[in-house]
């Protein structure tokens, strides 16, 4: 069947429709000129505002990471047997200058374990339990340093003598078989139902620990155990 041949009347026609829309189209922004520009400059400040936020908090973060790097180098040599009381306080002071200051970076979460372990080496154990909370609640990302707040929080129950509430901490550890301080909580664990006094469950972890770890530095200890 033949294509139907359109007239030059009709062409003329759908440029007669194209021309009406374009004038229609450029009578209405010739009518609303005034909110058309306020909208462009509504969108452009807005641009501008989340440009500006995003250098802000890159800025921020920036500051806030050489204030961490500083801290935790700091921290590094308190673990040195050379630390003393003063490199220690000032550590404590560094850290809670960067967790007041830059309190909603990463940074300033990660500083919160880390001063958390300080307080406890200081007998501070209400504190350094309350830090390692505050930080269990701020990051739930599951990074590796979730597993050392659930251990710093063990250790600081043991401490204060709350063995049943440091057995818990312990088993959020244990139960995750690919955790990599699994092998250490699981030796904890056993030492802690000793101490506890449930000593069945003592021995059936530590047979559980000299089973499943059986390259482990602490296995001399397990078996011992197992022979008290």
């Amino acid at each position: 069947m033949a294509k139907k041949k359109i007239t030059r009347k009709e062409l003329l026609k759908k440029d007669d429709e194209f021309i009406s829309l374009s004038n229609r189209a450029f009578r209405y922004v010739s009518a609303h000129a005034r909110q058309i520009q306020y909208m462009i400059l509504t969108m452009l400040i807005l641009v501008a505002i989340v440009i500006g936020i995003g250098l802000y908090f890159r800025h921020i973060n920036k500051k806030a990471l050489a204030a961490y790097s500083l801290a935790y180098k700091q921290l590094v040599s308190d673990s040195s047997p050379e630390a003393t009381q003063d490199t220690v306080e000032k550590s404590i002071a560094d850290l809670d200058r960067l967790i007041e200051k830059y309190g909603s970076t990463k940074m300033a979460t990660l500083a919160i374990p880390q001063l958390a372990y300080l307080k406890f080496g200081q007998g501070k154990h209400d504190e350094a339990i309350s830090l390692y909370q505050t930080y269990l609640e701020k990051d739930k990302s599951g990074s590796i340093y979730r597993s050392m707040a659930h251990f710093g929080l063990a250790a600081s129950y043991e401490a204060k003598g709350e063995h049943q509430t440091a057995i818990s901490h312990l088993r959020e550890i244990v139960d995750d078989e690919n955790n990599f301080l699994r092998e250490e909580a699981v030796f904890s664990l056993g030492r802690l139902y000793a101490l506890s006094g449930q000593q069945e469950m003592s021995r059936k972890i530590f047979k559980d620990f000299v089973s499943q770890f059986k390259g482990s530095p602490l296995l001399p200890l397990a078996k011992a155990h197992l022979k008290e």
